[in-house]
């Protein structure tokens, strides 16, 4: 199926398409949308964005998947548009970036259908010279050239983020947010009365946090960061705009 990413960017972010886009599109066939069921906020998002592919004339057939079924169908290319969870402020972009090459998520498949005359193949190439780089700026200049290069392929959409709420007992205070989804600065935690110890119950990707485990960056899913600041004085942290700032 050939349909312009471009015209698709421009209708999740509300721009105004021309009114004759119903008739340009009248043979582009049917859009396969996938998410995983369950998500009644997935389901709502994906409710408005295929009625507004309709107003100009694109066909969406959705599927609501079992997380297996989903994962599956990213690792295969069998979908036009999926949605999916940010992360938060980028933690690593170099494991990030690179995991794009290794096939596990859906970027690989979706990288694919790049507009000509980029390609998948020459933005993997540009990865790969990346992380090789020494040269902190070289590197900088490089970064910046493949977040251009992919962006203006408009294969990944920002189109919201959310929080974890926090249910906080009183006798408690200093407590702020953190940046990432599954992140509690709760070594900022402040106690004004009662006894020293404190009960509390985070979160995790995987569920209720159950215990710190190991310990390490190579284990931990990124989300779980968290537990290493009870433990370790860290020099930087990531800003609320990814920024590196004294922790």
């Amino acid at each position: 199926m050939m349909f312009s990413a471009a015209v698709l960017a421009l209708l999740l972010r509300g721009k105004q398409v021309l009114a004759d886009g119903a008739e340009c599109n009248s043979d582009k066939g049917t859009l396969d949308f996938i998410l995983v069921e369950g998500d009644a906020n997935l389901v709502s998002i994906e409710d408005d964005i295929r009625a507004q592919l309709g107003e100009v004339g694109l066909k969406v057939q959705s599927r609501l998947l079992s997380k297996e079924e989903f994962n599956e169908a990213h690792q295969t290319g069998d979908f036009h548009l999926s949605f999916s969870e940010t992360w938060g402020s980028p933690y690593d972009p170099h494991s990030y970036a690179s995991g794009w090459i290794s096939g596990d998520e859906g970027h690989y498949q979706a990288f694919s259908s790049f507009d000509n005359p980029s390609s998948r193949d020459e933005l993997f190439e540009k990865i790969e010279r990346v992380l090789q780089e020494e040269d902190h700026k070289r590197r900088a200049t490089q970064w910046e050239e493949i977040h251009n290069y992919y962006h203006r392929q408009a294969t990944m959409l920002p189109l919201w983020g959310k929080r974890v709420p926090t249910v906080m007992n009183k006798r408690l205070t200093g407590y702020e947010m953190g940046n990432q989804q599954f992140d509690y600065p709760v070594h900022k935690l402040v106690l004004l009365t009662g006894p020293r110890n404190v009960t509390i119950s985070p979160g995790a990707q995987t569920g209720l946090f159950q215990s710190v485990g190991r310990l390490d960056p190579h284990t931990y899913r990124p989300n779980e960061f968290f537990s290493n600041n009870w433990v370790y004085e860290s020099l930087v942290r990531y800003g609320s705009e990814g920024q590196v700032l004294p922790a």
